[in-house]
């Protein structure tokens, strides 16, 4: 007796939501880890006043508190809020100002074309990671079209180079 196959949209919704299990379509929740300090009072602003759409990238609903996400599988742009703040360091550091003046520093490292900025001198920390499939040319227009947000987290300290230093 032959095998009954199952109806036809069963298992395109079935293959689809498993794509999606390993971050390959856009079903269901995009899968962040959270900073450890996701849970701190000034993320849950920038979280919710984040935008629906970041460079084009429609916003994904994230698996974590303190977390955002724009986009699909290689090209998903992810904010993280409650990262660890980094210390005083020689990476490479820049100030993004927007169109309005607001400022933040900036960390910035780049590895297998992912761009990571982390905030540089606020608490709690904020990391983007801008993959260079959703911004080939300037992954810094993300993080500048989050300027104004993340400026909310008061800055305590800034980017310093040789000539400030005495």
């Amino acid at each position: 007796m032959p095998v009954p196959l199952p109806p036809p949209r069963r298992v395109l919704a079935g293959a689809a939501c498993l794509l999606a299990a390993f971050g390959l379509s856009g079903c269901g929740a995009v899968t962040v880890p959270a900073g450890p300090d996701a849970a701190d009072p000034a993320c849950a602003p920038l979280v919710a006043n984040a935008p629906e759409e970041l460079l084009g990238q429609k916003r994904h609903e994230t698996t974590s508190q303190g977390t955002v996400a724009w986009g699909d599988g290689d090209a998903t742009i992810v904010l993280r809020c409650g990262v660890t703040p980094p210390g005083p360091t020689t990476d490479p550091c820049t100030t993004i100002a927007d169109a309005g003046g607001a400022t933040v520093d900036w960390l910035v490292s780049e590895k297998d074309d992912v761009v990571t900025f982390t905030t540089f001198g606020r608490t709690p920390a904020v990391d983007m990671t801008v993959p260079r499939a959703a911004a080939p040319d300037q992954p810094s227009a993300a993080v500048l079209d989050m300027t104004r947000l993340i400026s909310e987290i008061p800055a305590t300290d800034r980017c310093v180079g040789a000539g400030d230093v005495a």
